[in-house]
């Protein structure tokens, strides 16, 4: 059996570990102080200038006649959809209904491969699928106290939130044979720019700059280069090592984290219930990134 190598599923953990984190600091400045759509034009106007920044040094050129439709999509899903509706749908809805669908987001890798990869289904990564899901699912039902219900158009934005990521990390996969990461993050940031500046505009203008405080600053960095350049720069590196469905399964450690920031920094409770799920949840990773 070929083990696989560590440093893409470290960088994998590293993401996780982020977006986790990232649940929590978006809170401190969304709805209060910037609406969702009004921070996505920040977040993603800074973060294209530090990609073209970065790829200054990157001397490299894209083939725009072979692979300006799917770069385009790759904005379209990567960062438009992908970003408009997971902010404005968890403002919606409750913590617990958004976290429960964004779960669904390897399922979406797996039926998006089949369609477009022909990626092969195993047993193996079916159970892990399930044990992760599994794992996740501990952490964010409450027993006893049922799933909160929320909004069901907050639901439905997660839903879609959770499919375009699912088509992006698909579509963006062959594009890592041939180019670097930062020159395809620059193109992909560009275009997504152009997306959701339209779309955000308007929240955009209404922000009232001189009530933003520092710890306000410093969320929307960590949420610009942490959660977004780092992220996606780590993201599209681990695709040149490991198939789609193994990033997207990743997605299960994003609760385990969240949970023990939560605990560490905000005063919650770690029950055993979630030293259980995080070892379902790794588990399920395993299984996923296992090759027999």
């Amino acid at each position: 059996m070929k083990i696989p190598d560590f440093k893409q599923h470290i960088a994998m953990l590293l993401v996780g570990l982020l977006y986790g984190t990232n649940y929590s600091i978006v809170k401190i400045i969304t709805p209060e102080y910037i609406l969702p759509f009004g921070l996505i034009v920040i977040r993603v106007a800074i973060a294209t200038a530090c990609f073209w920044l970065i790829g200054l040094s990157v001397n490299e050129k894209i083939n725009w006649r072979a692979d300006w439709v799917r770069i385009v999509l790759c904005a379209f899903f990567g960062v438009g959809i992908n970003m408009l509706f997971f902010f404005k749908g968890v403002s919606l809805t409750t913590a617990i209904n958004g976290s429960i669908i964004m779960t669904l987001t390897p399922v979406m890798v797996f039926v998006t491969s089949l369609i477009l990869l022909k990626e092969k289904v195993t047993l193996l990564k079916v159970l892990g699928l399930a044990v992760g899901f599994l794992g996740a699912f501990l952490i964010i039902y409450s027993p006893g106290t049922g799933i909160s219900l929320g909004n069901w158009r907050g639901d439905v934005l997660i839903l879609l939130n959770a499919m375009s990521y699912g088509v992006y990390l698909v579509l963006v996969k062959p594009l890592m044979a041939r180019y670097t990461p930062i020159t395809v993050a620059k193109w992909i940031f560009f275009f997504g720019f152009l997306l959701v500046l339209p779309v955000g505009w308007n929240e955009f203008t209404q922000i009232e700059w001189q009530a933003l405080t520092a710890k306000v600053y410093f969320s929307m960095a960590f949420v610009i280069i942490g959660v977004t350049v780092i992220v996606y720069v780590l993201n599209i590196w681990a695709l040149k090592k490991v198939n789609p469905s193994t990033v997207g399964v990743y997605i299960y450690v994003q609760p385990v984290f969240a949970t023990l920031i939560a605990s560490t920094f905000f005063g919650e409770i770690l029950s055993i219930r979630h030293l259980i799920a995080a070892l379902l949840v790794f588990a399920g990773v395993w299984l996923v990134v296992k090759r027999g």
